[in-house]
């Protein structure tokens, strides 16, 4: 058997054409577990009609949660041999579950990736996955983000996320799939994929939290907690040496975040109070005549506001140069 798991909140505008899209897989001994986290509007009425029609469906009320918390309540309710996750406002093709299933079991493998689309209104785009024959591979992909780390395209093996004690953290609110998905890769030794997209993704909010991510000091911060889980996870696999690199690579670029979009004196605090374990490693990833991070690391707060100032005035008249054209 197979989990799915459909965390809504708020969700009466598309669960019900998320959750049919599950009920016609040609793969039919599915669990749908759907956990409504204390929605307002009329989804529990939605969720609960749509079990009455499907015994496969187990419908979860609980009060609001976050989407860490409502996930981490779904993981403790699986029974599937496999599961995967499907966000609620989207949809999957009818041999979403089957394919991916298929694609597992012939690579003897733990975790089964897909393509997807990424729906825009009335456009959209095919977001390919690159099979990597190295599952390290595909991990260092996922670290520098050369592929997403949703979870929603992974069919994963459950004694994966059982046996290593892989969960979602409830008090993080952002990124909180990159951990997930880094850790459930760190113990497989396969990973099988499928290049045609069986997955839609839904993106029309086009002023969503990941628009404006860069400006979003508590997002950032959020990065900095789900690295930590990475490391973790990394000790544990004994595989922190194999990624030392990537990790490094990750940890400056999230701390660049702090720097990049907007710069204040807090900013340039987070960043060197972030990973402070590798700030003496920065000539690593930067060259040595990197005028910021070297003023950064000698405490010249006044040449690093100055460059955010710099930067500033230059987007301003950038963004008054590209209206008038």
């Amino acid at each position: 058997m197979i989990t799915v798991i459909v965390n809504v909140y708020n969700g009466e505008q598309y669960i019900e054409r998320c959750i049919r899209s599950l009920m016609v897989q040609t793969y039919r001994e599915l669990e749908i577990i759907i956990v409504d986290d204390g929605s307002k509007d009329c989804t529990a009425m939605l969720v609960d009609n749509l079990a009455e029609e499907d015994t496969r469906i187990k419908v979860y009320h609980t009060e609001n949660k976050g989407l860490s918390g409502s996930r981490r309540f779904g993981l403790d309710l699986v029974h599937g041999d496999y599961f995967i996750f499907t966000d609620a406002d989207d949809w999957v093709e009818p041999d979403y579950i089957s394919t991916l299933h298929e694609a597992l079991i012939s690579k003897d493998a733990q975790m089964a990736v897909c393509a997807y689309v990424e729906e825009y209104g009335h456009d959209s785009r095919i977001v390919n996955v690159e099979p990597r024959i190295d599952v390290n591979d595909y991990i260092r992909d996922l670290l520098r983000g050369r592929t997403w780390c949703v979870v929603w395209n992974k069919l994963v093996k459950t004694s994966i996320m059982r046996d290593n004690h892989i969960t979602f953290d409830n008090h993080i609110c952002y990124w909180e799939d990159v951990p997930f998905s880094v850790s459930c890769s760190l113990y497989c030794n396969k990973v099988a994929y499928v290049t045609r997209p069986l997955y839609h993704y839904i993106k029309n909010n086009a002023q969503s939290l990941t628009a404006t991510e860069g400006v979003n000091v508590e997002y950032n911060k959020d990065r900095v907690k789900n690295i930590r889980i990475v490391e973790h996870h990394l000790a544990r696999s004994g595989k922190q040496a194999l990624f030392d690199k990537d990790l490094l690579w990750v940890k400056f670029w999230i701390k660049d975040v702090f720097i990049t979009h907007a710069m204040s004196r807090e900013r340039i605090k987070l960043w060197r109070d972030s990973f402070p374990e590798v700030n003496d490693r920065w000539k690593e990833i930067y060259t040595a005549s990197d005028y910021l991070h070297r003023a950064i690391m000698a405490k010249q707060n006044w040449i690093v506001l100055l460059y955010g100032y710099y930067y500033s005035i230059r987007h301003f008249i950038k963004k008054i140069i590209i209206k008038k054209w």
